[in-house]
């Protein structure tokens, strides 16, 4: 998504509706809440963190990207995310030295795949900056436009062409091999019918990882229209970030068909803020959620669209998607962040987490009562504290109105058994504005929890 986009995931979403698979409606109204009880394994708290990227337009000379970087960069820094997404540029050097890690989008118009590789080795030098290369940005919308073509070949057949030498090349030569390689993203919704233009498997030999581009922001119409939550088509019409990648996985069984069984990476994803988009409020709710939401379905990195707005201009939409406002003053979903990433960094060596004994049993009033939207996920760092995010994954906006209607469902009870002894547990909260308190929780075996729309984490340390 940039400046010249004039075909948004959420218009070519509802206009391209289809019938839904008799199979997946069966399995929609065949939902039971299950018991959660497991020995459940967890995973790196450090990994997760350094799943989060942003993406940033460095390029960009008439926002703040180019007139104001300094104070960008800070901002970044004090975010505490360690990937952007953006093209080859001067400023990766400096980024790398701050500890920022550039994944780098390339086309063939900037060069053949072996010139790509020896300009991304130039960067690379004396820091190694570039950790991925990414193929061509929504080429579905972009080659046409741009007159793009690779071996006199236009999309899609150029695009797997271009994206098939430019893993060869790297994989090559022993000083890029390393570096990750990312699939091209296709920028258009397809049916399940057709699939992905770039076809089933065609490039699963040719990436590291996947990538897609799953903007919650549209719905999702690939689903069993049903009400829920004061929606009359509660997932054709919700928002939450886990609208098309959980329940109903239209962008997994449909954008990730290209790739095989290679981890996605989701390039873009994200929420406008603009008078038509959805609030600041829900913003902050929805953004820490969507970084869980997407770890927790295994996708590799997530990069959030963007890190700042554009423009100061409220009724453009392209302008709006920033975790921080155009005067860098910062939303609750970038307060809400930094804390989230400060609570559960723990940089160092690679460690093999263990496993907590536990289960968790949910007591929700009668009109919410989908207990399986109860989400959660299990983060260890390596002194053995296990953090426990658990959250109410539901949509707090009705995209079927403009703009989006805003809804405030109760807090869910839910009572968290622990059978591994714990010695102490702590809660932390995120309030609207992003803001983190802290309590000491007293028991140590059996907690009883009001669990938000918000990500609540608790802290658990082992006896």
């Amino acid at each position: 998504m940039n400046k010249q986009r004039l075909i948004t995931i959420a218009t070519i979403t509802l206009l391209c509706i289809l019938a839904v698979p008799i199979w997946q409606e069966m399995r929609s109204n065949n939902l039971q809440a299950a018991p959660n009880t497991n020995v459940e394994t967890a995973k790196s708290a450090d990994a997760f963190v350094d799943s989060m990227g942003v993406v940033t337009h460095w390029g960009y000379p008439d926002t703040p990207y180019g007139f104001k970087y300094e104070e960008v960069k800070q901002k970044l820094v004090e975010l505490g995310i360690r990937h952007v997404r953006d093209t080859l540029s001067p400023r990766i050097q400096d980024l790398a030295a701050v500890g920022i890690k550039s994944q780098v989008g390339v086309q063939p118009n900037e060069g053949t795949p072996t010139q790509l590789k020896d300009n991304i080795k130039a960067a690379n030098k004396p820091i190694a900056a570039i950790d991925s290369v990414e193929g061509p940005n929504e080429p579905d919308i972009f080659w046409e436009g741009n007159k793009i073509t690779y071996q006199n070949q236009g999309f899609p057949e150029g695009v797997k062409a271009f994206q098939k030498d430019l893993f060869t090349t790297f994989k090559n030569d022993p000083e890029t091999q390393n570096i990750i390689i990312i699939g091209p993203a296709v920028g258009k919704s397809y049916g399940y019918d057709t699939g992905s233009p770039l076809g089933n498997n065609t490039l699963t030999n040719y990436v590291d990882w996947g990538a897609f581009h799953p903007y919650p922001g549209g719905g999702n119409p690939f689903s069993a229209p049903f009400p829920y939550n004061t929606i009359e088509k509660y997932f054709w019409h919700g928002n939450f970030p886990a609208v098309n990648i959980d329940e109903w996985p239209y962008a997994f069984e449909v954008l990730a068909r290209p790739f095989g069984n290679k981890p996605m990476a989701a390039t873009e994803t994200g929420y406008n803020t603009s008078k038509n988009g959805i609030s600041e409020r829900m913003h902050g709710k929805y953004i820490p959620r969507l970084y869980l939401e997407y770890f927790r379905k295994g996708i590799a990195r997530t990069m959030n669209y963007e890190l700042l707005d554009e423009w100061n201009d409220p009724d453009n939409r392209e302008a709006n998607f920033g975790l921080l406002r155009n005067d860098l003053s910062p939303k609750p979903a970038y307060t809400a962040l930094k804390n989230v990433i400060n609570l559960l960094k723990d940089p160092g060596a690679n460690f093999k987490p263990g496993s907590l004994d536990y289960s968790i049993s949910v007591n929700p009033p009668p009109e919410y009562d989908r207990t399986q939207y109860i989400h959660h996920l299990l983060l260890q760092k390596q002194n053995g504290t296990f953090y426990l995010a658990i959250w109410h994954e539901i949509s707090n906006g009705d995209i079927s109105s403009t703009p989006v209607r805003e809804i405030t469902p109760p807090d869910i009870p839910v009572t968290i058994t622990l059978k591994t002894p714990i010695k102490d547990v702590i809660s932390y909260s995120l309030d609207d504005n992003g803001n983190m308190s802290s309590q000491p929780i007293s028991s140590t075996s059996t907690i009883n929890l009001n669990v938000p729309d918000k990500a609540l984490i608790l802290a658990l340390n082992p006896q």
